[in-house]
């Protein structure tokens, strides 16, 4: 039985990867032009909606940002995007936390890689004791920070000890609040010749939103060394 499992989760890994490999070198999916091709809306509706989301979602899972996204949500469905983005966000955080509690060895090997190709503040040891000692609190308050992106911080939650409830109740929060005023800002600025005034106003609250972002960063008791 033990061997029947080993055989079966060296599969869903190589899959992941065949997956991984095949969507760099036949889409090149972190080149920018290429992602909006694949997002772009097909067929009715109803269906170019369906598509977004799964597109999305598959996108989400292999670590492509979510930042810029919203910007390509706000063009193809106006203020419903951000209820596109969010259920996406959902979708793929589940699965990406699913994937990493299930494989958690080899996802940690994985994301140890990813996490540390640039220089940071925050250690994964940090990260991970933070989450053990605050849980929901401290999973909003990172997940609601610039500086981690929002695939990484799927697989980290799903390595971590944060129950599935928490974690997703955490990513609903702040995703949904997150990619509303993202949105809200983008639909205004792309129609800033229809009214000036409601681009600024947009603005001052995409603007506000990110000023109480630093605050707290720099304020709360999770920012704090152990």
């Amino acid at each position: 039985m033990k061997i029947k499992k080993k055989y079966v989760k060296l599969g869903v890994v190589a899959l992941f990867i065949a997956v991984f490999a095949y969507l760099i070198i036949h889409f090149n999916i972190f080149d920018k032009s290429n992602i909006l091709k694949i997002l772009t809306p097909k067929g009715s509706p109803s269906t170019a909606e369906v598509y977004f989301v799964i597109a999305l979602t598959i996108l989400l899972v292999f670590f492509v940002p979510i930042s810029w996204l919203s910007l390509a949500a706000t063009i193809f469905f106006g203020y419903k995007g951000a209820l596109l983005m969010t259920m996406a966000g959902l979708l793929s955080g589940s699965l990406s936390f699913l994937l990493a509690r299930i494989f958690k060895e080899d996802v940690s090997r994985l994301v140890e890689k990813i996490y540390y190709r640039k220089e940071r503040k925050l250690t994964l040891e940090e990260i991970y004791g933070k989450i053990k000692s605050y849980g929901f609190g401290y999973v909003v308050f990172i997940r609601s920070m610039p500086f981690i992106p929002f695939s990484i911080l799927n697989y980290i939650f799903g390595i971590s000890i944060i129950s599935f409830k928490s974690f997703f109740l955490a990513t609903l929060l702040s995703v949904s609040i997150g990619q509303s005023i993202n949105v809200y800002f983008f639909y205004k600025a792309l129609r800033i010749g229809e009214g000036p005034l409601d681009t600024l106003i947009a603005a001052a609250i995409k603007g506000l939103y990110f000023l109480v972002i630093i605050l707290w960063q720099r304020k709360s008791k999770y920012s704090a060394k152990e």
